[in-house]
């Protein structure tokens, strides 16, 4: 079993925006896939209003030895019985991390077509810290996108 990564307590923030508006203000660079795809209203990313426990999971605890695609490593996911974050709690779970390793990139499991982008392309969040700085990303999340057993998704149960 997993242990708890982050816990995440509920905002009341009115919308998505407020969340984009405090990460900046943090000095957190949000890429403008990211500001993107909250612009984009084909996404209805709604606010968590409960406590979330998350988990960060390497590809190859889900038994993969050899590269293996998104779609794969969701159906594995999900018989292992954990879940996918909403796009709200992977955005601000940036505010909780402040312990990155600089270089590291963490990515997020959220739901497939919960973050597409007005080019029609779907994203899941990642996090990262370079430059002295941090930073929340995006990495494509079509099914056939292809995944390392080195790589790490935070997930839920």
């Amino acid at each position: 079993m997993h242990k708890i990564w982050k816990s995440i307590e509920p905002k009341n923030y009115k919308n998505i925006n407020e969340c984009i508006k405090e990460l900046k203000k943090k000095k957190i660079y949000v890429s403008v896939w990211i500001e993107d795809i909250v612009k984009n209203k084909k996404n209805s990313i709604k606010i968590t209003k409960k406590k979330v426990n998350l988990y960060r999971i390497r590809v190859s605890a889900l038994g993969f030895s050899k590269p293996t695609t998104l779609k794969n490593i969701y159906k594995k996911l999900k018989k292992k019985k954990y879940s996918c974050v909403p796009p709200d709690i992977a955005l601000r779970s940036r505010l909780f991390y402040k312990e990155q390793k600089t270089g590291e990139w963490l990515r997020f499991a959220t739901p497939m077509n919960s973050m597409i982008d007005s080019d029609n392309v779907p994203h899941l969040p990642k996090l990262g810290k370079a430059l002295g700085k941090y930073f929340i990303e995006t990495y494509w999340s079509y099914p056939g996108a292809v995944f390392h057993p080195h790589n790490e998704f935070v997930v839920m149960k």
